[in-house]
């Protein structure tokens, strides 16, 4: 029988805005291999199954997830105007704008500060 791996990630989300900035963190846990949107994937799930941990409403109007906020699947790029800084457990960086494919590393940290634009 073969032994899944698994590796925890903390991801923390906030908006540019007074009151917001510093958002909410996530400890999750994703399988060895997973990569960001896999991770964001499972946090968004998790405010699904506890929407009080959303910075603000999710299902109110078009946005019904941080995933959709983020990641463009048609082209499996992250938006600009996202920010992320990602880095292992030893400072190592993760170039996700570059590339979302990127297998996170164990024990990271992933910050993203998210604008909505006027």
């Amino acid at each position: 029988m073969r032994c899944l791996l698994i590796k925890k990630i903390t991801l923390n989300i906030s908006l540019p805005y007074s009151g917001l900035s510093q958002g909410e963190s996530f400890r999750i846990e994703i399988q060895d291999g997973a990569t960001f949107p896999e991770a964001l994937a499972v946090v968004d799930k998790q405010v699904k199954n506890n929407p009080e941990k959303s910075i603000f409403p999710l299902s109110e109007g078009y946005i019904h997830n941080y995933l959709q906020l983020v990641w463009n699947p048609q082209t499996n790029k992250i938006y600009e105007d996202i920010g992320i800084m990602a880095y292992g457990p030893h400072k190592e960086f993760m170039p996700l704008h570059d590339n979302p494919d990127f297998s996170l590393i164990p024990n990271s940290e992933i910050a993203i500060q998210i604008d909505p634009g006027c």
